[in-house]
């Protein structure tokens, strides 16, 4: 679907909601609207339905379980993880996420009871999400960026590897300690940078907080959220999805069996419709044969034509194309693959105003650009629309460094698995 509904709940339970629609990009398509949750449903025809529960509730941790995936990796989490959790696990629901660079999994753990709340309210209310995650997923790490969301009583902090941390604003002056602290007796230490996000009064009312860490951080940027904070949640969760929590016991499952009395007479005229396909397309693929097995024997011929000194002919297509490679066809692939990463970033760039492109280098089929940009935002959007793009390309942003001209960015253009 290329528009999505953006539902979050409130942390009171009482039926009440905010949402907005966004598109695939992350673009708002309204204004916020907070109010019972039964109007949101009148939102939500022909729109991905998104649901954002309150992150306090929400326990982030990392896990390193050697299982790929499905049922039974779900099943081994509470075992896994039983060390790390206070509570008990029984009463828990596990969610799996994807791995991080160290192979460690990312996993979501919430009260099974309050999960089923959220589902019944929803469903009370005629809402039936797609996809459901917890606030803190929709607050986006940056490489060496710190993250920090200040909502009322609760502030959700992200790591620039992607740690969440949820917790009482009183706390945060501490975490924050912590978070320099552990950075700077890291052995790669690097420059640190921090976007505070919240109301303007307060961020103000931290400004202490802020006037102590301000200087062992590379910038620090506070940044007041004049409509509040759904429009970047949505935003960030439609683009950079977390762990979705209806897995297991609560994923959405189909009900067709309940349609199929009224679509048997057109389920049994498709599947006769399918047997005739079936039947013509292998009379053509017969026919299709023939002739591929005549021009075989024509490239054959052609084959011992052009390159008479080959010696016996096993494979015609095989050996011409190690001929043509000796000859540099090799080359001409690795030109083509830089124009489509050129022409994908020249796309991007259109699309976003105040980019420029201040070097770039192609090699190992990966291309590597340095970009000023008037903020982070900016980059990220670069990001995303050439990873949506389509080729199969993909887009990573290896760093931002705020400066007095913007944001000097560098970012790395490969194609999908290489």
């Amino acid at each position: 679907m290329a528009e999505a509904l953006v539902i979050r709940l409130d942390a009171a339970a009482d039926g009440r909601a905010s949402w907005v629609a966004v598109d695939a990009s992350g673009a708002l398509l309204g204004a916020p609207i907070h109010g019972n949750l039964s109007e949101a449903g009148q939102a939500a025809a022909n729109r991905l339905i998104v649901a954002l529960v309150p992150a306090a509730d929400v326990l982030r941790l990392r896990a390193e379980v050697p299982l790929k995936g499905g049922s039974k990796l779900l099943q081994a989490l509470p075992f896994a993880l039983e060390d790390q959790i206070a509570e008990d696990v029984e009463a828990l629901h596990f969610a799996a996420g994807d791995r991080d660079q160290d192979g460690r999994l990312a996993v979501a753990a919430v009260r099974r009871d309050r999960l089923a709340a959220w589902r019944s309210e929803l469903d009370a209310a005629g809402v039936a999400p797609q996809k459901m995650y917890s606030e803190a997923d929709a607050v986006q790490a940056m490489p060496n960026t710190a993250t920090v969301l200040i909502e009322g009583a609760t502030a959700v902090f992200t790591e620039p590897d992607g740690t969440l941390s949820t917790i009482d604003t009183g706390g945060l002056p501490g975490l924050l300690e912590l978070w320099l602290a552990r950075s700077a007796a890291a052995a790669d230490a690097s420059p640190l940078h921090l976007v505070a996000y919240g109301d303007a009064a307060q961020l103000a009312a931290l400004g202490k907080t802020w006037e102590d860490i301000r200087p062992r951080l590379a910038s620090l940027d506070l940044r007041a959220l004049a409509d509040g904070a759904l429009p970047r949640l949505a935003a960030q969760i439609v683009t950079s999805p977390g762990v979705n929590l209806l897995q297991g016991e609560f994923a959405r499952r189909s009900s067709l069996l309940a349609f199929w009395p009224a679509w048997r007479l057109a389920a049994l005229l498709l599947a006769g419709w399918f047997v005739l396909g079936v039947a013509w397309d292998w009379a053509e693929l017969r026919r299709v044969r023939g002739e591929i097995a005549a021009l075989d024997r024509s490239i054959d011929q052609a084959f011992r034509y052009v390159f008479p000194e080959a010696g016996p002919i096993t494979d015609a297509r095989a050996q011409l194309s190690s001929q043509l490679q000796r000859l540099g066809d090799g080359e001409a692939r690795g030109g083509s693959e830089l124009l489509d990463f050129l022409r994908s970033l020249s796309q991007a760039m259109g699309g976003t105003s105040g980019i420029r492109l201040e070097a770039l280098s192609y090699r190992a089929g990966s291309l590597e650009l340095r970009l000023r940009a008037p903020s982070v935002e900016a980059l990220e959007r670069v990001q995303q629309q050439i990873t949506r793009g389509g080729g199969g390309l993909q887009a990573q942003i290896q760093s931002a460094n705020p400066s007095e001209e913007g944001v000097l960015g560098r970012l790395q253009i490969s194609r999908g698995g290489q």
